[in-house]
């Protein structure tokens, strides 16, 4: 589904579902970014942008995560790379050369932790505002009317009728 198909506001707007991270408009699977164009001309302000401040806190954290691993990756690499090597080639392994790997990688495999540490809140927190962002939309939207069919007695030409409303 196109974001353009979705952004017009309507006569009827169509309440939005999800399903963990996943979000639904009509049944179809649309994006992050496609539900947040969809919320900015449909819902009220507040509600747009709880979700976009949400979307803003998820993908930061996602990038945060991202660079903790990938910093704490290369911190056991360096780390492996240079000390397995150095040690096999001699016979009773030293400790200078250990001690000043272990002192280059120590600072880059704390600060990959911090990274990581930080952006799981930050995911978890955005994940959830988004998520509430929707469920309040959809609380927002008017309740549809349904014809409700009835029996009632009128007056008629020839004197008093049953009449069927539907």
């Amino acid at each position: 589904m196109l974001a353009e198909d979705m952004i017009y506001p309507s006569v009827t707007a169509s309440p939005l579902s999800r399903k963990g991270n996943k979000y639904y408009y009509n049944g179809e699977k649309i994006s992050q970014r496609d539900c947040q164009a969809y919320l900015l001309f449909n819902a009220d302000e507040d509600i747009y942008n709880q979700f976009r401040k949400g979307r803003q806190m998820y993908s930061t954290g996602w990038g945060l995560l991202g660079t903790g691993l990938a910093l704490d990756a290369f911190a056991l690499g360096f780390t492996l790379g240079i000390c397995l090597p150095f040690n096999q080639d001699l016979e009773a392994p030293t400790m200078g050369p250990m001690l000043a790997v272990m002192l280059i990688s120590l600072p880059i495999a704390a600060g990959g932790l911090a990274f990581t540490i930080t952006g799981i809140p930050l995911v978890c927190v955005g994940q959830k505002r988004m998520q509430q962002s929707i469920d309040a939309y959809n609380i927002s939207l008017p309740e549809p009317q349904t014809a409700k069919n009835y029996w009632s007695i009128q007056p008629a030409s020839n004197g008093i009728g049953l009449a069927y409303h539907f």
